[in-house]
């Protein structure tokens, strides 16, 4: 088994299952935030079940916080299909239509599977056009110090509109092959 942190949860792997445990490890998240992330992941799931990127969602344990889906032993960091620009594109604009804003476009929440099709998981972050804006300060402990001075920049209230942070993430942080990110969001968002 190869178990991987990132903070909030471990993915867990396991010949050709990757479980989402939200159980991590000390006291540096607040059980209030363990609760909701975990719950948003299992919403958003639901939500985007009905496209052929959604995770291949396996079982939801919900008295132990875990989430097993169909895994294919890689991330977009080892593998990338030719086409991951369109495909990319399909996600972005599919996740608009439904009014989500999902942040973590990081190539190692995507995955692709044995069709050269990619996948992407780690909804918790995710949050609707409709609760803008967010109370960034319940989400601190999940940021990273980079992303923690970018907020602060973006807000002087204590609370974002993560459309703000997404068109930040898209056009100046998160790193794929020939930087398709910026474009994307042009031809989606504005």
């Amino acid at each position: 088994m190869k178990l991987i942190d990132h903070g909030i949860f471990n993915l867990l792997i396991e010949d050709d299952i990757a479980t989402m445990d939200f159980n991590p490890l000390g006291d540096r998240y607040p059980q209030e935030l363990i609760n909701d992330v975990f719950d948003r992941e299992i919403k958003f799931l639901r939500k985007v079940k009905k496209y052929r990127w959604a995770p291949e969602i396996l079982h939801i344990n919900l008295e132990n916080r875990c989430i097993s889906f169909k895994w294919y032993n890689n991330t977009c960091e080892q593998i990338i299909p030719e086409d991951y620009k369109t495909q990319l594109k399909e996600i972005t604009k599919d996740l608009h239509k439904d009014e989500l804003i999902k942040l973590n476009f990081y190539k190692n929440y995507f995955y692709t599977d044995d069709n050269g099709i990619l996948h992407t998981y780690a909804f918790y972050s995710t949050s609707t056009y409709n609760e803008q804006p967010i109370n960034i300060d319940f989400y601190g402990p999940i940021l990273n110090e980079d992303r923690k001075t970018l907020v602060d920049q973006l807000t002087s209230t204590g609370f974002l509109d993560m459309r703000e942070l997404q068109k930040h993430a898209f056009k100046n942080y998160i790193d794929w092959p020939e930087n398709p990110l910026p474009k994307i969001y042009e031809e989606v968002h504005e």
